[in-house]
């Protein structure tokens, strides 16, 4: 009896690990680099920007991908991609130009780089979150 409890233990612990998720700091996409897509600029960490002219808020988008085996783009890409674009979505609903202070997470690990961003991946997938300051920059 256990040794059946025991075996159960140590195959339990071998299942979680197997589909441990492992932060990564990656290199920001060239196409996520393009600050002004579809209306609404964003800016990550201090990158220099217009004059905040109002703060609408702060808005934080969690995305979580499963793996496509048929795509060619890495998972964390993909996650990143799809949380800037709802982050976009979001700003345009809000009538905003430009989202500051852009900073991507995992867990308890951040970076608000425009050079790198944080993932979390596993065999599963990858999961993140974006925030930031969802604002209407001065055009004048």
């Amino acid at each position: 009896m256990k040794a059946k409890f025991a075996l159960g233990i140590v195959a339990g612990i071998v299942i979680l690990q197997s589909g441990c998720t492992h932060i990564q700091s990656l290199p920001m996409p060239a196409e996520v680099q393009n600050q002004n897509k579809e209306g609404v600029a964003l800016y990550f960490g201090d990158q220099p920007h217009a004059k905040v002219k109002t703060l609408i808020e702060t808005k934080e988008v969690r995305v979580r991908v499963g793996r496509d085996p048929d795509s060619k783009e890495p998972m964390c890409n993909v996650a990143l991609g799809k949380a800037l674009e709802e982050l976009r979505v979001y700003a345009r609903t809000q009538h905003a130009n430009a989202v500051v202070n852009v900073a991507t997470r995992f867990q308890r690990r951040e970076s608000s780089s425009p050079t790198e961003f944080t993932c979390g991946l596993s065999t599963a997938g990858a999961t993140l979150a974006v925030r930031g300051d969802v604002v209407q920059l001065d055009t004048e």
